[in-house]
């Protein structure tokens, strides 16, 4: 119980999306800033250092981002949004509320600056250069009126000369930490791309490696595999799968008479009524020119049967060749049951005669063994 009960708060608090938890975290943390900042201003109004009255309407004004940007992740609502991280919201939040933290409470102004540099540095996880770095200037904007204003209304307090390095400070390194932020998200969008590109290139190469080219279908060394799993498969559940050698017949006669490009055709066209006529659990594999290879698990071979008649009558229609029509053919199967422990060397010749057997009895047929 003590084991799991961090695991079942973490669910409740960051939710199980992976991206929405990292968004949820650094919002906390956010928000713990918020909480800190909040503390000061009370115990600032408390030892007098801040009027109260102004110091309690900001700790109001923090509210939204204690509370109000975790609800709205946490809820989903912001997954309807272009940034459902709320990322550029809550900073310019954050520059806002700093802002008048600046004005409200004077003796630690100074510190306020470096928390600012800090909120940048947050750009760095989600928003564009571009945007980084806008921001950036944006808090100088900001922090420079706010300065210039209270340098002006009120220099017994904000003595202009310190308002003037204040403000050097602000415009020289606040846009140097947005553009180091938009520098590191450039590099996190560069890694992000890279990566999609890996694994796409990785999905290509494991479709070359495992997919036939022509129809798509699996190819021999991948089905070889898919047996292999199969069998060990059935030898903990004891239910063995049947294994049926298809041959298109007469598919010499389609090469010679319309070319090789017609025979492609028909390779496709039967491997996509085939797909559609069989189960979803069973594997149909391209085993080599015109043969094919079907695995169908947990299948006793009277229930066999059922997909390969379907894909008979299918075959037998017109509408299943479109214009093609003059490129129909049938199709002739050796079907057998896999029995447990058995080389799949042993159970594919077994197939195989009884493919043999269907041919010599007339072609477009199934014949088990």
């Amino acid at each position: 119980m003590h084991i799991a009960l961090p695991s079942h708060a973490g669910h409740w608090l960051f939710g199980t999306d992976r991206r929405q938890r990292a968004w949820l975290r650094r919002t906390l943390v956010a928000a713990g800033i918020y909480l800190l900042a909040a503390v000061v201003q009370w115990w600032s109004a408390e030892v007098g250092l801040a009027q109260p009255a102004l110091a309690h309407a900001l700790i109001l004004c923090l509210a939204p981002g204690l509370f109000g940007f975790y609800l709205v992740i946490r809820s989903g609502l912001s997954q309807r949004l272009a940034d459902p991280a709320l990322t550029l919201p809550q900073m310019v939040f954050a520059i806002g509320v700093m802002a008048a933290a600046y004005v409200i409470n004077p003796p630690v102004r100074g510190m306020l600056l470096m928390l600012v540099a800090l909120v940048l540095m947050f750009a760095a996880f989600t928003l564009s250069p571009k945007a980084s770095r806008m921001l950036g200037w944006l808090a100088v904007m900001v922090f420079g009126i706010v300065m210039l204003t209270t340098g002006w209304l009120a220099p017994q307090v904000f003595d202009p000369s310190v308002e003037r390095i204040h403000f050097v400070f602000a415009a020289v390194v606040l846009p140097v930490v947005s553009l180091l932020a938009g520098d590191l998200s450039a590099m996190r969008s560069r890694l992000k791309l890279q990566k999609a590109e890996l694994q796409a290139a990785l999905a290509r190469i494991h479709k070359l490696a495992t997919r036939d080219d022509l129809t798509g279908l699996v190819n021999r060394r991948h089905m070889e595999e898919l047996a292999a799993l199969e069998q060990r498969r059935a030898q903990r559940s004891g239910q063995q799968p049947c294994l049926c050698l298809v041959d298109i017949d007469h598919f010499k006669r389609i090469n010679d008479l319309h070319g090789h490009a017609a025979g492609d055709e028909v390779l496709r066209l039967f491997a996509r009524h085939a797909v559609a006529s069989l189960r979803e659990t069973d594997v149909l594999a391209r085993w080599g020119g015109e043969e094919f290879l079907v695995l169908l698990p947990d299948t006793p071979p009277d229930e066999a049967r059922v997909g390969f008649d379907r894909l008979r009558r299918l075959l037998a229609r017109d509408e299943a060749w479109g214009d093609q029509v003059a490129l129909r053919v049938s199709f002739s199967a050796g079907l057998t049951q896999w029995q447990a422990g058995e080389a799949l060397r042993d159970a594919l010749a077994r197939a195989d005669h009884a493919l043999y057997a269907a041919k010599s009895a007339g072609r477009d047929c199934l014949v088990e063994r």
